[in-house]
C-alpha cells in the first residue's frame, strides 16, 4: 500500500486562514462575508467557480489577479500543522508505509512550507502545481502515479484529502479514497462519495483495512 496525501485542508490546518483571506477579500469589495459551515458546505474546485459564487468576478485575466491577492492574504497569516500530522506520518514512516504528497498547491510553495514544518524525510515526492489557480491536480497525480511505478512497481495506492476533487483524484487514479472532514470540505458531503472521518488518525487505520 502506498499512501497520496493532499496538502492544504489536511496535512495543513489551514481551513480558517483561507476563510479568513476569502472574508477579507469580499469585505474588501462590499460583499457579505461568509461563516465556516457555509465555507465547508459550498466550496468546491475549480475555486475560481465558488468565488463568482459569491459574487467576485473571477474570469479572464481577472482570475490571475485574483488569485494572486488571495496568495498575498493568505501569507499573511500563519496557518498550522494538523495536530495529528507529524504523529501520524511518523508512524507509517515507521512502518515503512510509502507516502507522497500531491496538491494543488503551487509547487514553489508546497516544498517550502513541508521543508519548514520538518516533514521532507516523511515524503517520497512532494508534487505540486505550477500556479496559483486553485484548480485541478488530475494530471500531476498522474504523473506521480507513472513515476511511483517506475520506482516501486503497481502498488495499491490510497488518496487521503478533505475534498470532493481528492475523490475525483483517486478515481483518475484507479485509486481508494479515504476523506478528511476537518478541512474545506463538512463531513456529510464527503461521506456520500467515500469513508469519511474527522480524525487523520481515523482516516489512515481504514486506508490500512484496505
Amino acid at each position: 500500500m502506498y499512501i497520496l496525501w493532499d496538502w492544504n485542508g489536511t496535512l495543513l490546518d489551514d481551513t480558517e486562514t483561507c476563510l479568513a483571506a476569502l472574508n477579507d477579500m469580499l469585505a474588501a469589495r462590499r460583499l457579505p462575508t461568509i461563516g465556516l459551515d457555509y465555507f465547508k458546505d459550498h466550496f468546491a474546485f475549480p475555486a475560481r467557480r465558488f468565488y463568482e459564487e459569491l459574487g467576485i468576478r473571477a474570469t479572464g485575466p481577472e482570475w490571475q489577479a485574483l488569485a494572486q491577492e488571495f496568495h498575498d492574504r493568505y501569507h499573511s497569516r500563519t496557518p498550522r500543522l494538523n495536530a495529528e500530522a507529524r504523529d501520524v506520518l511518523g508512524r507509517l514512516h515507521a512502518d515503512k508505509i510509502g507516502q507522497s504528497v500531491i496538491s494543488a498547491l503551487r509547487q514553489d510553495l508546497l516544498s517550502r512550507d513541508t521543508a519548514a514544518f520538518g516533514l521532507t524525510d516523511f515524503f517520497d515526492h512532494v508534487y505540486g502545481v505550477d500556479n496559483l489557480d486553485g484548480g485541478t491536480k488530475v494530471a500531476r497525480a498522474l504523473e506521480l502515479k507513472a513515476l511511483l511505478e517506475k520506482e516501486r512497481g503497481c502498488e495499491p495506492l490510497v488518496v487521503i484529502g478533505d475534498s470532493l476533487h481528492d475523490k475525483e483524484v483517486a478515481d483518475a487514479l484507479g485509486a481508494r479514497c479515504v476523506l478528511f472532514g476537518g478541512g474545506s470540505h463538512s463531513l456529510a458531503r464527503l461521506a456520500a462519495v467515500a469513508p469519511a472521518f474527522n480524525s487523520l488518525a481515523d482516516c489512515v487505520a481504514c486506508a490500512l483495512e484496505g
